[in-house]
């Protein structure tokens, strides 16, 4: 065979194999577009499915205190009252209760806080309604379950609390029998609640004592952190209990799959006060995207509705908060990072290079950076368990934890000897 010919068949082979590359690649990409737009539908579907009730206006009569009611619902939107009192998703009338919580020792159902005096708060005095807001203890004298943050609301003032009660005893009454709760037994003893209490409940802290060390706009916004905004409830991990662990204060958990980011100093101290603002005033995650799943109602329900002032102070607060991020139990040694690049540019980079359905589009560098913030441990997590429209494992079930690590790895770009936080 001579040069010529021998030339024209490398030449034909490396065409050959460039098409075959290509054709990979294309079909790779394919599919990414076939999963994208499968997950766009379910998204949008869900997005339809739940529609968020509007805040019912207060029927104020002749003589009526205006700013105390006025001041109560301020108040139920900064507490976010109607996420846990109104059963959204099977488009329950606002705060007449039926939502279910279901806990690992059973499930509860929010009760009607409407004025309707046979299924709701209508029959209450305010010293029942302070009592029960406050200490947690029903009329009857019974003890309310914890998944209702009344050790949060504690910090309130009694005027507080008042004000809410002013703002509810004036919304239209609405008639929807309580559920009763099915937890499992010995649980089902509402008594032996008091237990927890003892463990758990500061009787003697009682209402927020400003820090006279910190600005007034700081104090206001540990205020709501710490009191009606209960943020810790869901950004922070739980002990077997329900009861955050202090050492790990706003340091990001996992709640109902979702993953609630670090809040604290670690987890923010990329963004700008007005980034952290932005988040509550127009449903968009820093990394890009609109928030998902209990984020999204706390922000449809409550954040967006608070004072411009108000935003700034929680910033402000979550700021200077310092903690550090919970261990992680179970990790796997991660693979060499050639090994999670290949898994990367084979299952993950059709969305987190363009960003599609709110992916964080790590081919930036100022994402790449907030992710850091995060930790590496908390994004193996959220990589292996998913996080709202990514499923786990990017869908690649046949993935081990460890190559799905050594694709995060890839993607913030760090060497398997970085020292990052949180690991």
């Amino acid at each position: 065979m001579n040069d010529k010919k021998r030339r024209k068949l490398d030449l034909d082979d490396n065409h050959q194999q460039s098409f075959i590359a290509w054709s990979a690649r294309l079909l790779v990409l394919f599919a990414a577009l076939l999963l994208a737009t499968e997950l766009f539908a379910d998204t949008v579907a869900n997005n339809i499915s739940r529609s968020y009730p509007e805040y019912p206006p207060a029927h104020i009569e002749a003589g009526a205190d205006k700013a105390q009611i006025a001041r109560g619902e301020y108040l139920v939107k900064l507490g976010d009252c109607m996420a846990c009192h109104t059963d959204t998703a099977n488009r329950g009338a606002p705060f007449a209760g039926g939502l279910r919580i279901d806990t690992p020792f059973g499930a509860l159902f929010a009760p009607n806080i409407t004025p309707d005096k046979t299924t709701g708060i209508g029959n209450w005095s305010e010293e029942d309604f302070v009592t029960a807001v406050r200490e947690g203890i029903s009329p009857d004298g019974s003890y309310y379950f914890p998944v209702f943050p009344y050790n949060y609301f504690n910090k309130m003032s009694r005027e507080d609390v008042a004000a809410i009660k002013a703002y509810l005893d004036r919304i239209p009454a609405v008639k929807n029998t309580n559920k009763p709760a099915q937890m499992e037994w010995p649980f089902n003893y509402r008594w032996l609640q008091f237990g927890w209490r003892l463990l758990y409940f500061d009787f003697d802290k009682g209402q927020y004592s400003p820090d006279p060390k910190k600005s007034e706009r700081w104090n206001r916004g540990a205020y709501i952190v710490e009191g009606p905004g209960h943020c810790a409830l869901c950004h922070t991990e739980l002990n077997t209990l329900g009861v955050p662990k202090k050492a790990y204060y706003l340091a990001g958990a996992f709640v109902q799959d979702y993953y609630a980011p670090n809040i604290s100093e670690q987890g923010l101290q990329h963004l700008p006060l007005t980034a952290v603002t932005n988040i509550f005033m127009r449903d968009v995650k820093p990394t890009g995207g609109a928030l998902l799943g209990p984020m999204s109602d706390v922000e449809h329900n409550s954040l967006r509705y608070l004072r411009h002032e108000d935003m700034l102070a929680i910033a402000d607060y979550l700021k200077m908060v310092k903690s550090r991020s919970p261990p992680v139990e179970d990790l796997q040694t991660p693979l060499k990072m050639d090994a999670g690049l290949k898994l990367y540019e084979s299952n993950c980079d059709a969305c987190h290079n363009t960003g599609i359905l709110g992916a964080p589009q790590v081919n930036k560098q100022r994402v790449r950076q907030i992710l850091r913030d995060q930790g590496r441990d908390y994004l193996y997590q959220i990589a292996i368990k998913g996080d709202g429209p990514m499923p786990p494992k990017g869908a690649c079930n046949i993935c081990s934890d460890a190559r799905v690590e050594a694709a995060v790895d890839h993607m913030i770009k760090l060497e398997s000897g970085d020292k990052l936080d949180g690991r």
